[in-house]
């Protein structure tokens, strides 16, 4: 990395638009710190040598304060830049409904000038827009009105950090810099998106084919008149698709109310609303960009989940602009994402961050402070449902269940069709339904963004079936458990798509343990024990379950396995490292299959993946299956090349990649090795075992790594493979010929590497194996939205200081099903956390709507209450981790559920404590001190 021409190898080719070739550097936590060489000599290795490892394999250099994290870096950290340090500040609308009539310059400081004033004016200029996937006005240009709070107006850059600190001073917090004219009408715009998700089960039952689905069926979607959904009337059982739908959603909702009338079923009817939430990532989002003219090249260090979606999207920005005949390269230098968990997926932030480059004389640097960032980060999509549950008052099995959500996207569209889709498939939760009419609308607001965040819609609708169970077990007089257990969902059976999920499900298992816990059994002498030792203070035990799904119908990961002469092994991911340890996880899956684990893994790797030579045409969602058998006959066609990073999905979905690829290696690379040097063809890869970092087969010499990679170093052998993968609801399978004998793997792309290095992964060491036959999932299954899911639950005492309305919480126990696991530490790090996440979300953190709310720029830490150490049960939380049913259980994504649960327990333990229902959260210690005491304002 001493310079920065793109023809060094380690800045592969990803892609060309109109002349403008996109490059990414390797993880820049790799520089200095990773090196082979280094980390066999590392007193402080990480693996250790027990059954789990000593620490991530990240953890020196985060402790050290080693510069990893894209936000640390400036100009004179990266090779080849000017030493110049440059920084941009962006103004932003604090109001909405008025027009934009100006900036008054006046209100900057003599001494603090910017060099540069970018505007919506230059940016029309410079014919630069903002990619499609983003809306229109980047900048607002004057005479507009704003779109939502927190609209960028103007960008001005600085060539020293004196001159933008005092100006940031002066103009951040200064109601006299933006000028605003005449009131204006409300900017209302269509859906962002619209989805129903309709099912009646037939005569055969839970898994028999259904009268009606989405999954074998079709969607449908409304019209819009006025901005508002307007679902199809027409009803027809022979008919349409719509006309099918509307005929059963009438059959649903009319059987519903008469059998309620009859006393038959018992209704549980409620509106449940959820808040906005801000994701407090680690750190705030962050951009270093230099645009080098005299090499045409356009450098960035980013802060993102999505860099190949950047670079793409990046690509086209620009070659549609007047930069296009001035830029031939761009350069993204990927980075440790600080605490992404969605909030950094598909950000808007970088391209402003490109912005600044374009128009800065020196590698400029855009880093949002932690009040910028409540102002333009992503926010979590506050739902608005009104629910209808219609349980069978004799067996206590539930009938139906009603869904109708307004989902509020925010200004900018961002992921909100997908968030409310999840949210929408994800309220049936762990339990079965025979009939469903669900329905969610992404709607336009003035609001700061909503995109992705963790829990991805689920948390909101999830959180409120559960409060309906609980309200209806109270009802219903029965043990809320045994409730859960008569409707719990069972292998085989269909979701409220139609579809049968692909994993096993254990939520019995877990219902039962928690059902034995003395804090459940003994619930009513603790709380009657507590209240007498402790006056004023009321105790209540609450239950919630949930199961998120994991993954997007789309899922295309990416790996490379590779040793080098003397045993060391490397291993690349596409995934980003954003708090989950993907590199310790993945590093470790190599242990089974090829002896030890690996000794370095490059996240967050973006071009290595060229050697693969795979392109993409069209939406792996909207494809025919006409149209992706058509391009299937291209061995190097596949749905999807590259996918951004989620905080569940690296566990399932990277973790195959990565196994594959050992897998091949192992196949391909050191068993030829061992029968040469054991002088047999007869070892068989089933029967050899590795044991104590040595290869074992029968009665032969056991052989070292080091000893099989210099045998397959020395013959030219296999030494490294680098596979892609497709998802669309199950593993895509192609066949592949290998030196006459053919080999069916869950892959669709295959290059492999013959010698070379461990350090890093270089595409032009590897040559692309072109497929002989592929079985992509078929396209239908996009209509089963979601089959892979990884259950949690909680059990939550609390206590609710009957004055105040303070709530503690007295002890926790949580139940997970997380398949195979991989690190467990790791996995008890994503309980904790998701625990303080839950809390905060139940009962602290909440943003305010409009004009009072975070796009204001006047919200920090000191207004928005996360959860403490003090509200978290530190030392009186316990975790029951369920072994795995079989050694060949998968790994589950669990990185974001466990959160779910923790939100209904409780608000039902605050029920069982106070005789208080809330269906809207957060539930305050104010919002309960009135509740408790309605005679005191």
């Amino acid at each position: 990395m001493d310079g920065f021409n793109p023809d060094r190898r380690n800045f592969i080719k990803l892609c060309t638009v109109a002349g403008i070739t996109v490059f990414a550097a390797p993880a820049l936590w790799q520089r200095g710190n990773a090196r082979q060489s280094e980390i066999a000599s590392d007193k402080l290795n990480w693996r250790g040598t027990g059954p789990v490892p000593a620490f991530r394999a990240d953890g020196v250099a985060k402790v050290t304060g080693q510069k990893i994290f894209g936000r640390d870096f400036r100009a004179r950290d990266m090779p080849g830049w000017k030493q110049q340090q440059h920084y941009a500040f962006v103004l932003r609308c604090n109001r909405t409904g008025r027009s934009f009539n100006g900036i008054d310059w006046s209100q900057l400081p003599a001494d603090a000038q910017p060099y540069a004033r970018v505007t919506a004016e230059t940016l029309a200029e410079k014919k630069l827009h903002l990619p499609p996937f983003y809306g229109e006005a980047m900048l607002l240009p004057e005479g507009a009105s704003p779109h939502y709070y927190g609209h960028a107006v103007a960008m001005l850059l600085f060539d020293d950090f004196e001159k933008y600190a005092i100006a940031k001073q002066a103009l951040q917090f200064n109601e006299q810099v933006i000028s605003y004219g005449e009131q204006t009408p409300p900017i209302e715009r269509d859906p962002y998106a619209s989805w129903r998700i309709i099912r009646v089960e037939g005569p055969q039952g839970p898994e028999g084919e259904d009268l009606y689905s989405p999954m074998q069926d079709g969607l449908f979607f409304p019209n819009y008149r006025n901005h508002k959904a307007e679902w199809p009337r027409a009803a027809n059982q022979s008919g349409s698709v719509s006309e099918r739908g509307i005929y059963y959603a009438q059959q649903i909702r009319g059987q519903t109310e008469r059998e309620s009338d009859t006393g038959n079923w018992h209704l549980v009817r409620g509106e449940y609303r959820t808040q906005i939430v801000d994701p407090m990532t680690m750190e705030p989002e962050a951009a270093n960009v230099w645009f080098d003219g005299a090499q045409k090249t356009l450098h960035l260090v980013l802060t993102t989940q999505s860099p190949q979606d950047f670079q793409e999207f990046a690509a086209h920005m620009l070659a549609e602009s007047a930069f296009a005949t001035a830029i031939e390269n761009i350069v993204v230098h990927s980075s440790v994402v600080g605490g992404g968990f969605g909030g950094k997926d598909h950000t808007i932030f970088p391209y402003y961050g490109l912005v600044a480059g374009l128009f800065g004389s020196a590698p400029v640097r855009l880093a949002n402070n932690r009040f910028e960032q409540f102002q333009s980060g992503f926010k979590r999509h506050p739902f608005h449902m009104r629910n209808t549950l219609a349980v069978d008052k004799k067996s206590g099995k539930f009938q139906a269940l009603i869904s109708e959500m307004q989902v509020d996207g925010g200004g900018r569209q961002n992921f909100s069709p997908s968030v409310s889709m999840v949210g929408a498939s994800a309220i049936q939760s762990i339990y079965y339904l025979p009939r469903n009419d669900i329905s969610a609308v992404a709607n336009q607001s003035m609001n700061v963004d909503s995109g992705s965040m963790r829990g991805y819609g689920t948390l909101q609708t999830m959180s409120a079936m559960e409060m309906m169970v609980n309200q209806a077990a109270q009802e219903l007089g029965m043990d809320p458990i045994e409730l859960r257990l008569r409707n719990a969902f069972q292998n085989g059976w269909r979701n409220t798509q139609g579809a049968v999920p692909k994993v096993g499900v254990r939520y019995r298992e877990l219902l039962e343990r928690a059902m034995e816990h003395p804090m459940w059994r003994e619930r009513v002498a603790r709380k009657q024990a507590f209240e007498r030792e402790n006056p004023g203070y009321l105790f209540g035990t609450g239950y919630a379950i949930a199961t998120k799904d994991y993954g997007t119908g789309a899922a295309a990961p990416s790996a490379a396995v590779q040793f080098d002469a003397a045993g060391r092994l490397s291993l690349a991911v596409e995934f980003m490292e954003m708090g989950t340890g993907v590199a310790t996880s993945q590093s470790m899956l190599l242990e089974n299959i090829l002896g030890r684990a690996a000794d370095h893994c490059a996240v967050g790797e973006v071009d290595a993946w060229h050697a693969l030579q795979q392109v993409q045409t069209e939406s792996p969602y909207t494809m025919s299956q006409q149209y992706q058998d058509q391009n299937s006959t291209n061995p190097l066609w596949t749905p999807v090349t590259a996918m951004a990073s989620a905080a569940s999905m690296s566990s399932y979905f990277q973790s195959h990649a990565t196994t594959q690829a050992a897998e091949i290696l192992f196949q391909q690379g050191l068993l030829p090795a061992a029968r040469r040097l054991w002088k047999t063809d007869e070892v068989e890869g089933a029967q050899a075992q590795w044991r104590d970092g040595k290869l074992h087969y029968r009665d032969f010499p056991p052989l070292t790594l080091p000893q099989l990679a210099a045998e397959a170093h020395r013959n030219g052998g296999v030494t490294g493979v680098m596979v892609h993968c497709f998802n669309r609801w199950d593993w895509t399978e192609a066949d592949f010929v290998l030196d006459g004998r053919k080999w069916t793997w869950g892959i669709d792309g295959l290059a492999l590497r013959r010698g070379g290095s461990a350090e890093n992964v270089i595409a032009d060491e590897y040559q692309v194996e072109k497929r002989r036959a592929v079985r992509y999932p078929e396209t239908a299954l996009n209509n089963a939205m979601v089959t892979y899911y990884a259950p949690t639950a909680a059990l939550v005492e609390v206590a609710v200081n009957s004055g105040t309305g303070e709530v503690s919480i007295h002890g926790l126990q949580n139940y997970m099903d997380c398949g195979r696991t991989i690190v467990r530490p790791l996995v008890e790090g994503q309980i904790e956390g998701g625990v303080a996440m839950g809390i905060g979300h139940a009962l602290y953190e909440y943003l305010p709507p409009l004009a009072e709310g975070a796009g204001n720029g006047t919200w920090n830490l000191n207004r928005y209450q996360v959860s403490l150490a003090k509200h978290v049960p530190v030392w009186n939380q316990q975790h029951d981790i369920l072994p795995p049913a079989t050694e060949k259980d998968p790994h589950k994504g669990i990185g974001e559920v466990v959160m779910i649960p923790i939100v209904a327990a409780l608000v039902e333990a605050i029920y069982q404590a106070t005789g208080k229902r809330f269906n809207e959260v957060p539930v305050t210690p104010e919002k309960l001190r009135r509740a408790l005491n309605p005679q005191v304002l």
